[in-house]
């Protein structure tokens, strides 16, 4: 018996090409095969060890108050895992880096470490899509090819209702922010055996 766990022979699978999971694994399956475009990339290294991500939680955004200011960012408790994935050493360290630790400038003003978005470890899709807003996002995004769809065949009528249905589920997003049930946590690259 060799001892051998395959992970030598396995290659860097940060995105599911490997596993044939592509449209579940980009941000935690928020993103299916046609939010992913055409071209399917994927990483030709080795992989160094099996990662996963895990959600920091703690407080992070902000949120307005009725006069316009701000007030105290909101809690989460953290804890989402993310699916264990082989990576290689240079994934590795692209995941590790983050984003600087949440808080505000000296001013007390400006809420600072959550403006993200472009690395994978800036946001906890779990944190960000929670069920509601996942559902709403589903349904914004069905009413816009809808949108599309009425203002080729050139039926205004349409059109204007839809918009309207539309203006109600981004009314319903932003206050889901408002409130902090909708949130961006950085996420922590974490080794499992």
């Amino acid at each position: 018996m060799t001892g051998n766990t395959g992970l030598l022979t396995q290659r860097c699978d940060p995105f599911g090409m490997e596993n044939g999971h592509w449209g579940e694994q980009l941000a935690g399956g928020v993103l299916n095969d046609m939010g992913a475009g055409k071209y399917k990339w994927y990483c030709k290294q080795p992989a160094a060890g099996r990662f996963r991500m895990v959600c920091v939680g703690g407080d992070y955004g902000h949120r307005l108050q009725n006069d316009g200011g701000l007030i105290r960012a909101f809690h989460c408790d953290g804890g989402h895992k993310g699916q264990v994935m082989p990576l290689c050493r240079t994934h590795v360290s692209e995941f590790s880096v983050g984003p600087p630790p949440p808080g505000f400038t000296r001013d007390l003003k400006t809420p600072v470490g959550q403006v993200g978005g472009t690395r994978a470890n800036e946001m906890c899709p779990a944190c960000m899509w929670p069920a509601e807003a996942r559902e709403l996002q589903d349904v914004a995004d069905r009413l816009q090819q809808e949108l599309s769809r009425y203002m080729i065949l050139g039926l205004m009528s349409e059109f204007a209702r839809v918009t309207a249905r539309q203006d109600q589920i981004r009314a319903r997003m932003d206050e889901l922010f408002a409130t902090g049930r909708v949130h961006k946590c950085p996420l922590k690259l974490v080794e499992v055996s």
